[in-house]
């Protein structure tokens, strides 16, 4: 219950005094040496809708030499097999996610599935290397990272290690699976036990509630994103463009949220016109120094 009341009091905070929270994440971002903003796109494709709308918006992608990572269970990528080969063959970045599906159809709408935080050591050990097994299959190679299947439910300190070890032995570099609150208390990117977690990101105002599309569609039996995504979207990039704010935008959303709505296009093309580079998360890692020393 304590807890709950720290949580609710930082996020007013965050909320009311967004400048400060940022202006720690841009000093924790110059100790790891970086000097600019940068966006990283992640794609989370759990159904079969996915696999059409990815398609369409990696090309949308391409065209403007954005650079964009998915994650998709093996399950996925196996029925989708030839478009997310092509979108590899044009330079997309694939990551482990798994192998189990994610979601189920049922009651006119998809629901999730396959928590990890439900399972054995021994369930997550075997989904883990499964999805490694299938990323060789299908894309061809494998990954130096990992994202948790809805993640935002694994976040316990005995859960981030014991996913941080069994991605060790598999000669991971990298997991990014845990929520903003991460970033504002070690910046972009962290090291614990040798292994490097990269935080996904909230927006200006709401520094610790994840910006991604499922908290911007109509309804779950509607899954488009609205307007509002992009005006947040846009609003977080040009205040902390303003304010001069180095760090990663580490953003993702899922392909079938997107694609039939012209927000998340709007937002990368303001993006584009305030030159804000795109990076893989490999290339991030390689740019930090000192990560979460």
């Amino acid at each position: 219950m304590m807890k709950t009341f720290q949580t609710i009091g930082l996020q007013y905070l965050t909320r009311c005094f967004p400048k400060l929270f940022w202006q720690r994440y841009n000093r924790l971002a110059h100790r790891l040496g970086l000097r600019h903003l940068y966006l990283i796109l992640s794609f989370d494709c759990d159904t079969n809708e996915d696999i059409e709308a990815a398609e369409q918006v990696d090309a949308w992608l391409c065209k403007h030499g954005m650079k964009r990572t998915y994650a998709v269970p093996g399950e996925q990528l196996e029925r989708g097999a030839n478009v997310y080969r092509l979108l590899a063959e044009k330079g997309a970045n694939f990551i482990n996610h798994g192998a189990l599906p994610h979601a189920e159809w049922r009651e006119n709408r998809y629901w999730s599935i396959n928590f990890y935080n439900r399972m054995s050591s021994k369930e997550v050990i075997e989904d883990i290397q499964n999805g490694h097994e299938l990323l060789r299959k299908v894309i061809g190679r494998t990954s130096t990272g990992f994202r948790v299947p809805h993640f935002g439910l694994f976040q316990a300190p005995e859960q981030l290690k014991t996913l941080h070890s069994i991605l060790r032995n598999l000669n991971y570099r990298y997991s990014t699976s845990t929520l903003p609150q991460f970033g504002l208390h070690h910046g972009p990117v962290w090291k614990i036990d040798g292994f490097f977690e990269i935080p996904l990101s909230g927006s200006y105002r709401s520094f610790l509630n994840l910006l991604d599309s499922w908290g911007y569609i109509t309804n779950p039996y509607q899954p488009i994103v609205q307007d509002e995504y992009a005006h947040v979207f846009i609003k977080t990039v040009e205040r902390l463009l303003a304010l001069g704010v180095s760090g990663v935008l580490n953003y993702y959303v899922d392909p079938s949220h997107i694609y039939k709505s012209s927000a998340f296009f709007r937002a990368l093309e303001f993006v584009i016109e305030r030159q804000v580079p795109t990076l893989h998360y490999d290339e991030l890692l390689d740019m930090v120094k000192g990560a979460g020393e």
